[in-house]
């Protein structure tokens, strides 16, 4: 327990101990809903977000947060998406497809034009030990709007993924969630970015409750999996990353993928 002297280590852990939790419990949604590609490509596209704060910070000076602009750029590409998906006849994996690839490479030449290659690392991997307090407080408002949207949208929810119709009957303005859904989302892999980085960042989201999923035998079952899985692993990875001399973010997926096989095993041996 050494490393609880260091700031940025208190700050690590509170990190995984906020977000781990939060994207399980979303994850559930997603993954049930179809939507782990979507989270997905907004976590590589988050690349150009911070392609265009280097392009405003030399504008407009180093005062300027480049994850506020992250944020605008996640939401306003996630807003987008969700259109296309409601008002095209496009399916939403090409949507995503497009989005995705059209925003990566658009990022890619920004940066390369900046010539600021050697930040790829950070955004690519993340860095969970560069949470300040400022970054603590947003992701513990994040944990907080997903607790309190989804729980509180619990039911309409639940229908739209078991019976969409019936949930337009019940007077569920499935339109409007599914935007919010979609902005929430958003917003998760924007703060999320720092801790595990773009590569890795569907990984928190979609594995847990695919875990959780292989040995729960009811809805709530699957929730609570997925929220324990999420803390456990999250919490794990930083106290193991720092024993080991590791990397934190993979070790954080690699646990997740373990705990994964572990569920996989048990629900055989069920069987």
């Amino acid at each position: 327990m050494d490393f609880w002297h260091y700031e940025f280590m208190r700050h690590a852990l509170i990190s995984a101990l906020l977000l781990g939790p939060a994207c399980g419990f979303l994850g559930v949604f997603v993954t049930l809903r179809g939507m782990s590609f979507f989270s997905d490509a907004l976590s590589h596209a988050a690349l150009t977000g911070v392609a265009i704060g280097f392009v405003l910070q030399e504008i407009f000076g180093p005062q300027l947060q480049i994850i506020w602009v992250v944020l605008l750029f996640s939401l306003l590409l996630a807003a987008a998406m969700a259109h296309f998906f409601e008002r095209t006849s496009l399916r939403p994996d090409t949507v995503i497809a497009l989005s995705y690839t059209g925003s990566v490479a658009f990022g890619v030449l920004v940066i390369s034009k900046l010539g600021k290659y050697r930040l790829l690392d950070g955004i690519l991997f993340g860095d969970i030990y560069a949470n300040n307090r400022t970054d603590l407080i947003c992701q513990a408002c994040l944990a907080a709007a997903i607790f309190g949207f989804l729980g509180w949208n619990l039911k309409p929810y639940l229908l739209s993924i078991v019976q969409p119709d019936l949930a337009r009957v019940e007077g569920a303005r499935m339109e409007r969630l599914n935007f919010l859904f979609a902005l929430l989302i958003a917003a998760t892999v924007t703060l999320c970015l720092k801790m595990l980085g773009a590569l890795l960042l569907s990984g928190l989201i979609v594995i847990p409750p695919a875990a959780a999923k292989l040995v729960a035998r009811n809805f709530r079952q699957m929730i609570a999996g997925s929220i324990v899985i999420g803390i456990v692993t999250a919490a794990m990875g930083v106290v193991v990353s720092y024993a080991l001399d590791l990397p934190t973010g993979p070790t954080i997926i690699v646990l997740n993928v373990v705990v994964l096989l572990a569920c996989y095993a048990l629900s055989r041996f069920r069987r």
